[in-house]
């Protein structure tokens, strides 16, 4: 299974050997941009591939349902309604398949809701602004990503690696 490789502020990452646990800190900022995976030789002659992943939070991979709303700026086109699947999920953003067509754009605000496959299965509800758009897949940044309250401490404690 490919590993994935987070560069920290300073774009230094910590590889780690699966064979013998020995724990090497490299700079990443000469690989981040290569666009594929890493060939790694530990000094115990395992060899490993990583990805370089250069998000500044971990992005976890979810299979969650749940509903987006999409606020028009005209108040005549109204609200667009409509299920989704959520794919992944950061601090900072979600991305999430839409179950049909849909009208979303980059820059539309949502309003998205879903359940945590967490002990407690929390609700997360929250604003979000659109990045991207592939067809059914959106990919958006939440607007309060930074704001202490309880949604955001849930979904701390939901994307720390297990």
């Amino acid at each position: 299974q490919m590993k994935k490789l987070y560069a920290n502020e300073q774009d230094k990452g910590t590889l780690v050997c699966d064979r013998c646990g020995k724990t090497r800190v490299i700079n990443l900022a000469d690989f981040k941009n290569i666009g594929k995976p890493l060939k790694v030789k530990c000094g115990c002659g395992y060899i490993f591939f990583v990805s370089i992943e250069v998000r500044k939070f971990y992005r976890k991979d979810t299979n969650l349902t749940g509903e987006y709303i999409r606020i028009s700026h005209d108040i005549t086109k109204g609200l667009e309604k409509g299920a989704m699947t959520v794919e992944d999920l950061s601090r900072t953003g979600i991305g999430f398949r839409t179950k049909a067509p849909h009208n979303i754009h980059v820059r539309d605000m949502l309003r998205v809701r879903f359940i945590l496959d967490d002990a407690r299965q929390s609700e997360v509800s929250k604003s979000a602004v659109v990045r991207r758009v592939e067809l059914f897949f959106v990919g958006a940044e939440f607007l309060d990503f930074d704001a202490f309250n309880e949604t955001n401490r849930t979904l701390g404690f939901y994307l720390m690696p297990r």
